[in-house]
C-alpha cells in the first residue's frame, strides 16, 4: 500500500492521502467518514479538506518545471469504498445546514475557498463519486474537473428548495461553471430533481460511467476507472498552465467564489427591492 498522510495535521484523521504513481503522479484523497458517516461537509472536514488541497498544490509547486513534474500530476477525491459496508453509500452528504448557517464565518472561510481551490487547482482533478452527492456535496463534485460515477449507484440533487434554503451564490457558482444549460440548471435548483449517474452522464455532468451499464460494482470500480481517467488527464499539466487557464476559464464564478457570503448575498438583493 503506498505511504498515506492523514488531514488535519493533528487530531482525528478525517481524509487520508496516498501517492498511487509517480509518473505521472496520481494523488488520491480519500473522505473516511470518520467525522460524519456520510461526510457531511463540517467545518472540521472543510479545514481538513482544504489543508490537504493547499498540500497537493504545494507539493506540486515543488516539482512543476522538473524532471519529476516533466509527466504532470492529476488529484483524485473520492469517499470510502469498502463494498463490504453497506453504510457507505455517500461521497458527500453535504452541509450540516443548521451548524453551517448558525456559523458566520462557515461560507467564507471554509466552504467557499474550497471550490475555489478546486476551480483554480493547478493539476487535473477528478471526483471519483462513489455514492450519493447532494447539495453542496453536488457542488464540491461540479467544483472537479472531471466525474467519474457508477452507472449502478448513487444520486447527485440539490434539495434546498424542498426544505426551504437558498441556494448561497457561492455554491451556485461551483454548479455554474460545469452547468450552462438553463433549463437543466432550473431542473437542479428549481425543482430539485434527482439525477442518477446514466442521467448525469446524458447531461455532460458527469464524464464517465463506470462500471458499464448492467455490470456489478459501484465504489472500488469507479475508483479504478477514475485512477486510468487521471493518468490520461495528468500529462496536460506537465507544462504548469493548467490552472492558469481555468483562472480564464472560471473567472465569473471565481469572482463570486471571492466575495464574502454577505455581499454576494447583498448583489442579488439590492435590485430587486419594491
Amino acid at each position: 500500500m503506498p505511504a498515506s498522510t492523514s488531514f488535519p495535521s493533528s487530531g482525528k484523521a478525517l481524509l487520508t492521502l496516498e501517492e498511487h504513481s509517480q509518473s505521472p503522479r496520481i494523488y488520491i484523497l480519500r473522505f473516511l467518514g470518520a467525522h460524519t458517516p456520510d461526510n457531511r461537509l463540517t467545518r472540521d472536514f472543510l479545514t481538513a479538506l482544504n489543508e490537504a488541497l493547499v498540500h497537493v498544490w504545494q507539493q506540486w509547486d515543488s516539482i512543476a518545471g522538473e524532471e519529476a513534474g516533466a509527466q504532470g500530476a492529476a488529484l483524485i477525491t473520492t469517499g470510502v469504498v469498502d463494498e463490504s459496508n453497506k453504510s457507505n453509500k455517500f461521497y458527500s452528504n453535504g452541509l450540516d445546514f443548521e451548524a453551517a448557517i448558525a456559523d458566520a464565518t462557515f461560507f467564507d472561510e471554509c466552504l467557499f475557498p474550497a471550490y475555489e481551490r478546486l476551480l483554480s487547482f493547478p493539476i487535473p482533478t477528478i471526483a471519483s463519486v462513489n455514492g450519493h452527492a447532494f447539495a453542496a456535496g453536488f457542488g464540491l463534485i461540479a467544483a472537479h474537473d472531471y466525474r467519474v460515477m457508477s452507472a449502478n449507484k448513487g444520486f447527485a440533487a440539490m434539495n434546498e428548495i424542498d426544505f426551504g434554503a437558498q441556494v448561497p451564490p457561492g455554491l451556485h457558482a461551483a454548479l455554474a461553471a460545469k452547468i450552462t444549460n438553463p433549463a437543466l440548471m432550473r431542473k437542479i435548483i428549481l425543482e430539485g430533481h434527482r439525477f442518477a449517474g446514466p442521467d448525469l452522464h446524458a447531461h455532460h455532468i458527469v464524464d464517465v460511467l463506470s462500471p458499464a451499464k448492467g455490470e456489478q460494482g459501484g465504489g472500488a470500480k469507479t475508483l479504478e476507472t477514475s485512477i486510468e481517467l487521471a493518468k490520461k488527464l495528468a500529462p496536460k499539466a506537465a507544462k504548469d498552465c493548467y490552472g492558469s487557464n481555468k483562472l480564464v476559464l472560471y473567472e465569473p464564478q471565481l469572482a463570486i467564489l471571492r466575495k464574502t457570503n454577505s455581499d454576494a448575498l447583498d448583489v442579488l438583493t439590492t435590485g430587486s427591492k419594491l
